[in-house]
């Protein structure tokens, strides 16, 4: 565990790209529709929870219609994420990717009152975590910040479209609500990572 640095640097295996399911939060979308002007139902899709176990099942970000639960993550096909280039197997929207992109593989340690105490590399996961870079805890943390504080927006998001009931509802149409609420108010900027 690194407390100012860990040892890391990406080889571009695209293990992140290809194995791990992305779960933007809404103001990760509204960022990306803004720079890529891509409509978001084109690139999310919405799972249920026999499609993913490392979810639990009382997580607030859980969308429920008509009995049903859905998460809102970036769309997959057979060869990876929606934004894989799959000739050269490079993330197309690499400066606009979602904030947990960014922090992934790294694994925030803290103590057990919650205080932060660094950064190391997720121990059971496909990436290979070679070693042979330096990457600065401080980034990190910023962008560990910024992430929380859009999963609480994220929270109360999903809690006020869960309580909306209405004829032919659907996980898409919480697309609807983010983007008329969020794109009245200024995108936050995005540390960079």
């Amino acid at each position: 565990m690194g407390s100012k640095s860990v040892r890391f640097r990406c080889h571009s295996c695209g293990h992140c790209c290809t194995d791990v399911i992305c779960l933007p939060t809404p103001w990760d979308i509204v960022r990306m529709v803004r720079d890529i002007r891509v409509d978001p139902k084109k690139f999310l899709d919405f799972i249920k929870p026999d499609e993913i176990t490392e979810v639990e099942e009382d997580d607030p970000t859980w969308i429920k219609v008509r009995n049903q639960k859905y998460l809102m993550g970036l769309k997959r096909g057979a060869k990876g994420c929606f934004f894989l280039d799959k000739k050269d197997r490079t993330c197309t929207i690499y400066d606009s990717r979602p904030l947990l992109c960014r922090l992934y593989p790294f694994c925030h340690e803290e103590t057990r009152d919650g205080k932060h105490l660094g950064f190391s590399l997720h121990k059971d996961v496909g990436c290979p975590r070679h070693r042979d870079g330096v990457v600065s805890v401080e980034p990190l943390k910023a962008l560990l910040d910024e992430e929380e504080e859009h999963r609480r927006d994220y929270r109360d998001l999903v809690e006020v479209f869960n309580r909306r009931e209405y004829p032919g509802k659907s996980p898409k149409d919480f697309i609807s609500l983010f983007v008329e609420i969020q794109s009245k108010t200024k995108t936050p900027k995005t540390a960079k990572a």
